[in-house]
């Protein structure tokens, strides 16, 4: 899986915009407060970096060499959150 189909399948969830932020590319504009996916330069090779960023600090760090694994790992915990959201919203 790419950022794209990321968001689009994120989309197709219901999860909004504003609840995810992936590489300034998708989402919202900014990581604050937010599950975020992020592409830097490692040492190796690229790496891609999962996290939620409160308070200007980042935590929960995830760093993957694998666009396709990252962005599963973040689908994941997206889908999951939406799903406790809309079993405790009603």
């Amino acid at each position: 899986m790419t950022l794209q189909e990321l968001s689009i399948k994120l989309k197709e969830l219901g999860v909004p915009e504003d609840r995810y932020y992936l590489q300034g590319l998708y989402g919202s504009t900014s990581d604050d407060d937010k599950l975020s996916l992020t592409i830097r330069k490692g040492i190796y090779s690229v790496e891609y970096e999962v996290y939620f960023k409160e308070w200007g600090e980042k935590h929960s760090t995830r760093i993957f060499t694998n666009e396709d694994e990252a962005c599963q790992y973040l689908y994941k915990r997206l889908k999951e959150n939406k799903e406790i959201e809309d079993r405790y919203s009603k």
